[in-house]
């Protein structure tokens, strides 16, 4: 608030508190209140009846009051016409103060405003004063800078130009250098190739195209012929000419390997070709490792370009290049093909007899590796049969006696089960009628029974159960065995999984097996055998017998007769006279 309306309220508060007083300090007033009190403290006042006094002091009183009451209104007018004069006289004192108020505030005002322009204009002219000697300033910084800006340009453009005659120099010693070390790389690599063909005795022409690399992985090289022909190693031989003459590491044979497909001088038809590269296999006992990196070499008519890459086992075949060839006319001249096709006659003709020889040498090899092998083999069966032997006649002997202590039957059809603890384990038995044999049907209708059943109670620890069929009455067809583990006999402490053994007599061939099962499992297929119908199975034995007995007598060596005859295939004839079949040896090699 300003300074007139502070005054205005502190006038008034102060009138305000004067009326107060003065009503405070009046004697009339003050008189009134008394006799009220009195006249109150009266009527409280216990008396003698004294009603007519009473009521005509009442009446007075009354009258009293009604004076007291009309005294008081007329000064309580008086009061407020007197509080409206000072109201009155406090208002125009206060509008007094306030207008001499505003007119000193409006002299301040006006003072103010003089300093301030004056202030103004001088701080205005000490701005436009700094502006000049600023404007000065930056029209010389900015000259300057300029100056300097133009002085670096020149020495950048300067650098600029003497850095990019290093760097053209640079590059062409660089482009000259990698051109050097490219031809380098190629003459060594088509040396290390040459070497690897003709260590391979791989063939060569105008149209080649190989493949090396470093390790005992066997990579595959593919080429697409213009006729749609692959050749690779699923497909050696081409009808356009093309083969696959080497195909390395099919097994991981060397750590330098190479293959090659080519074609007779000007025997490769015209048109695209593309080659592509295939990670095949990884040989892990060499312990090759990936990526590998190969480099391929193409001679497409006389013109011989180098490729490299890399791949991993799993990786897409990759395509690694494509080339167009021209007739064979337009390859060569007359004379340089004639001469091309009487070396490759003759280079055919000695590669036949080379061929030849090989394949003789390696057929004699391969007898004597296979006699060898024979040999060695029979060694280790014979070892191994014995063993088998040994361990077979174990488990029968304990079977028999668990047999015999069971009073168990046994003939030419039995299927026994035994185990080595008190669990109780069942054994099941589904004839061919589809019947089957256990605990609970243990005669069945195709003359089989379980004659024993163990440790329904925790009996034995070397415990045998046992279905069997009269001799020579089990009829024939499939038999299915099963073990069933039934109940874990806990108060004996048996342990699981149960190890046990199975051991069939399948019409006099005796079988055996060996498996474990733990409480809960699912009942468990043994073994399936068939055999003959009991007449069959009568006449073999008979047979077998008579065999025996003309060995013993000498009458019989123990060789294998046939009743057929030789019948001689006619070899086929010629003009020249008969023709001699040999067998194709290469043929069967690169089958297999």
């Amino acid at each position: 608030m300003d300074l007139g309306s502070w005054l205005m309220v502190g006038f008034l508060g102060g009138a305000f508190l004067f009326g107060i007083w003065f009503m405070l300090v009046r004697e009339d007033d003050r008189s009134s209140r008394t006799m009220t009190i009195h006249r109150q403290d009266l009527t409280r006042r216990g008396a003698p009846d004294f009603s007519a006094a009473h009521n005509e002091f009442d009446r007075k009183l009354s009258e009293v009051e009604r004076l007291l009451a009309s005294k008081k209104r007329d000064e309580r007018a008086i009061m407020l016409a007197e509080e409206e004069v000072r109201k009155k006289l406090a208002e125009e004192a206060a509008a007094k103060l306030m207008e001499e108020e505003k007119t000193r505030l409006a002299e301040l005002e006006a003072e103010e405003e003089r300093k301030k322009a004056e202030y103004e204009a001088a701080r205005e002219a000490e701005l436009e004063e700094a502006r000049k000697l600023a404007a000065e300033r930056e029209a010389e910084r900015i000259a300057e800078e300029e100056r300097l800006a133009s002085e670096r340009e020149a020495e950048r453009q300067q650098d600029l130009e003497e850095a990019e005659e290093e760097r053209q120099a640079e590059i062409a010693a660089q482009e000259e250098s990698d051109a050097l070390e490219e031809q380098m790389a190629s003459e060594q690599a088509e040396r290390e190739l040459e070497k690897r063909l003709d260590r391979e005795g791989a063939k060569t022409s105008e149209v080649q195209v190989s493949l090396m690399w470093d390790n005992y992985n066997d990579l595959d090289l593919h080429v697409l012929c213009p006729s749609g022909e692959r050749i690779h190693g699923g497909n050696k031989v081409s009808e356009c000419g093309g083969e696959l003459d080497v195909d390395a590491n099919v097994r991981p044979e060397t750590k330098k390997p190479v293959e090659n497909i080519v074609w007779p001088d000007f025997k490769a038809p015209p048109g695209e070709y593309k080659v592509y590269v295939h990670h095949y296999k990884k040989h892990k006992k060499r312990r090759s490792k990936d990526p590998t990196k190969f480099r391929v070499v193409v001679n497409s008519g006389g013109e011989i370009k180098h490729y490299e890459g890399e791949l991993s086992s799993g990786d897409p075949i990759m395509l690694v290049s494509e080339f167009n060839l021209e007739a064979p006319e337009e390859r060569g001249t007359d004379e340089e093909i004639e001469v091309a096709l009487i070396a490759q006659e003759t280079e055919r003709i000695a590669e036949e007899e080379r061929i030849a020889m090989e394949l003789e040498e390696q057929r004699q090899a391969e007898l004597a590796e296979a006699e060898e092998q024979r040999l060695a083999e029979i060694v280790e069966n014979e070892a191994a049969e014995l063993e088998s032997i040994k361990a077979t006649d174990e488990a029968m002997k304990e079977l028999r006696s668990r047999l015999e202590r069971e009073g168990a039957k046994s003939s030419d059809v039995q299927i026994s089960l035994m185990w080595n603890n008190y669990n109780d384990l069942d054994l099941h038995v589904v004839c061919p009628s589809g019947e089957r044999i256990h605990g609970g049907n243990r005669e069945s209708a195709c003359g089989g029974e379980l004659d024993v059943d163990a440790n329904v109670r925790p009996e034995t620890k070397k415990p045998v159960e046992n279905v069997v069929w009269p001799e020579g009455k089990a009829p024939g067809g499939t038999y299915k065995a099963y073990v069933h583990h039934y109940k874990k006999h806990k108060k004996r402490r048996s342990r699981d999984p149960t190890a046990f053994k199975v051991v069939c007599n399948a019409g006099g061939e005796i079988l055996e097996y060996e498996g474990e099962i733990t409480s809960g499992d699912p009942i468990m297929l043994i073994c399936e055998f068939t055999i003959d119908d009991p007449e069959t199975r009568a006449a073999n034995a008979a047979n077998a017998q008579e065999r025996l007995a003309a060995l013993d007598s000498g009458e019989w060596d123990g060789s294998e007769e046939s009743d057929e005859t030789p019948v001689e295939e006619p070899v086929p004839e010629t003009n020249d006279g008969p023709v001699v079949e040999t067998p194709d040896i290469l043929g069967d090699l690169l089958d297999d």
